[in-house]
């Protein structure tokens, strides 16, 4: 049976502010990701710093992994880049020994390799410090005078914003938690969809307990909240789940999640903007902890419209 979820989640600073386009494309919406350490210059892994322009994180993995004749398993990556974007991160391959590739010969559209050095380490989901993002929003249409708008960029910049996760997460219209809600009340399905299914209804469980502290203006009072699973030791006690999710909660606990912190709060960093000289675009700059979603930060400011031409 579906489920009605609702997505609109509550912001922190009062409605929306007025309208705009992000991604008319890729290069409107900008990636860099910061590692956070300096690779080694030796080891059996090898690190590529690569650009891609409208491309998938996973799939550029897959790629990867064909070109040099290895398991996929042994292709490493901090985290997923959106794909309607340029982005800019590191891939791990295991390549033991002295066996160096001619990297000429990969040829992917859209894909440029800018670095390669070697490391000691596989490259594992979250490795990486954070993210810069450079995002130009067009058609701005901004409902109220322009000083209140750079109030709540100063408030932003000041306060930051909900650490929610972003809608991606869930799915087009929703639809990985419908598939959440099937699994978590008894359907069998394959490990990947399992996993990607279970950290949608975590995400929205999370997104649903902060949208509720952003009404009660408790989001700020604490660091942490808690991704529902299981206790991960038995001196800690994890909140229950809303009672319109129990049977969620019952069914994370019946396949083994074990719960996970994260921060109710994100602090954007190096946060500076400019208007056009039309007023007509605003483009952000402004670097985010792993985990924490650009998209987030732009909702607390306007309704946003994506343009992706597939």
């Amino acid at each position: 049976m579906n489920r009605e979820f609702c997505l609109d989640f509550s912001r922190a600073f009062g409605s929306s502010l007025g309208s705009g386009v992000i991604r008319h494309t890729p290069a409107d919406f900008r990636v860099t990701e910061i590692l956070g350490f300096e690779p080694s210059g030796s080891g059996e892994h090898v690190y590529l710093y690569v650009r891609k322009i409208d491309a998938n994180t996973g799939w550029v993995a897959e790629q990867l992994a064909r070109f040099l004749n290895i398991r996929h398993f042994d292709v490493g990556y901090a985290g997923r880049k959106d794909r309607h974007a340029e982005t800019e991160q590191w891939f791990s391959c295991w390549l033991p020994g002295n066996r160096e590739p001619d990297w000429s010969n990969l040829q992917i559209e859209g894909i440029e390799i800018l670095k390669i050095v070697r490391h000691d380490k596989k490259l594992r989901r979250g490795d990486h410090l954070g993210n810069r993002f450079k995002l130009r929003i067009s058609e701005l249409r901004v409902s109220v005078d322009e000083s209140i708008l750079i109030t709540r960029l100063n408030l932003l910049k000041r306060n930051g914003f909900p650490n929610y996760f972003g809608e991606q997460r869930f799915g087009r219209g929703g639809g990985n938690l419908q598939k959440a809600n099937e699994l978590l009340n008894g359907a069998k399905l394959g490990r990947r969809q399992r996993n990607l299914y279970i950290s949608a209804a975590r995400s929205y469980l999370f997104n649903w307990a902060l949208s509720k502290k952003v009404d009660n203006g408790q989001w700020t009072g604490c660091k942490y909240a808690w991704l529902y699973g299981l206790a991960p030791h038995r001196d800690i006690e994890v909140p229950a789940v809303d009672v319109d999710f129990q049977d969620w909660g019952q069914g994370l606990e019946r396949l083994g999640v074990k719960a996970m912190r994260r921060s109710l709060a994100v602090l954007p960093e190096e946060f500076d903007w400019q208007f056009s000289t039309d007023q007509s675009q605003l483009v952000l700059a402004f670097s985010l902890p792993s985990g924490a979603y650009a998209t987030c930060l732009l909702r607390e400011l306007i309704d946003y419209e994506e343009v992706r031409i597939e």
